[in-house]
């Protein structure tokens, strides 16, 4: 039996394990807009970034049911799914995943800032 094991980059590019994900993290620290359907855009803190999604702090309270819509610094408007929330910390998944030359992009971008 194989066992899937998938690869995360830590803030100083640390190569860290983690079995759950379905693909490659990267540790990032940004702002970002977001919003849900018939509410205003707020800021909220972006802390990692793969193809198929992200981890968010948020102090305004999330619609789990609902989808959210990401702006994120150099790319267009996202939607993604809560998939998990625990207390400020929302995990989501893109409706769509990101090509991996636009996620390698948007990190440098972040990182740079």
């Amino acid at each position: 039996m194989t066992t899937r094991v998938n690869v995360e980059f830590d803030q100083n590019d640390e190569l860290v394990a983690d079995s759950r994900r379905s693909s490659d993290r990267k540790a990032v620290n940004s702002e970002i807009k977001v919003r849900q359907s018939n509410t205003q855009s707020f800021r909220t803190i972006l802390s990692d970034l793969s193809i198929n999604g992200f981890k968010m702090r948020s102090f305004t309270s999330l619609d789990e049911d609902k989808l959210v819509f990401v702006t994120i610094p150099g790319l267009q408007t996202l939607g993604a799914h809560i998939r998990w929330a625990r207390y400020q910390e929302y995990g989501c998944e893109f409706t769509a995943p990101l090509h991996p030359a636009v996620l390698a992009h948007i990190v440098s971008v972040l990182r740079k800032n």
